[in-house]
């Protein structure tokens, strides 16, 4: 039994509808239909926001997170980081080659927040792609942004300081759509500008 089926069977769950972790794991089949049909893969980078708290149950969330991408570096090969904006979020940036494993790194911090207590103060977890047809150094920054509590994706695509693309999120969109859970409703695809990733 591989890492990522023991990670998803050995913790308990509270299901509400569609699982949330079955909704982040539906990234690791369609994001190969977003570099076949539009030559989107993923960076090797991803990121998780969430509103800082002060305590000790906050920095005891944060530093069990941190214990457990330490100690899983034998299954799951991922570096990670973090860093605070200026809006009082903590970012959890995790940068390795697999998709699979940031997926099981997210998991693992997604059910470690809902078990203390914070998965309301969750904002986002992100996945950045590049573009391969247009060359690794274009201006545009491609994303999936997975919403905790809506339960589902959407496209991000930054073209510069404060502006998108909503041309290229509406293709990203009727790629995978039909692949994985996807807003509908494109005024609930909420821009983050100044990721630190």
């Amino acid at each position: 039994m591989n890492f990522l089926r023991k990670l998803r069977l050995g913790r308990k769950r509270e299901v509400r509808g569609k699982d949330k972790a079955d909704t982040l794991f539906s990234l690791s089949s369609s994001y190969i239909s977003l570099q076949t049909k539009l030559g989107l893969r993923p960076s090797g980078r991803s990121a998780l926001s969430i509103k800082a708290a002060s305590g000790t149950y906050f920095f005891e969330m944060e530093q069990e997170i941190k214990r457990f991408l330490a100690s899983a570096k034998t299954d799951i090969d991922l570096a990670y980081r973090s860093d605070t904006d200026s809006f009082g979020y903590l970012w959890m940036i995790l940068e390795g080659k697999s998709i699979e494993d940031h997926l099981a790194g997210m998991t693992a911090a997604l059910d470690t927040i809902e078990e203390k207590g914070f998965s309301n103060e969750l904002l986002a977890i992100l996945f950045e792609f590049l573009n391969e047809r247009n060359g690794d150094n274009n201006a545009k920054k491609y994303y999936l942004i997975y919403n905790y509590k809506r339960n589902n994706f959407y496209p991000f695509v930054l073209t510069g300081i404060k502006s998108r693309s909503t041309e290229e999120e509406m293709k990203i969109m009727a790629a995978i759509a039909d692949e994985m859970p996807f807003e509908k409703d494109m005024s609930l695809w909420y821009p983050i500008w100044d990721i630190p990733i």
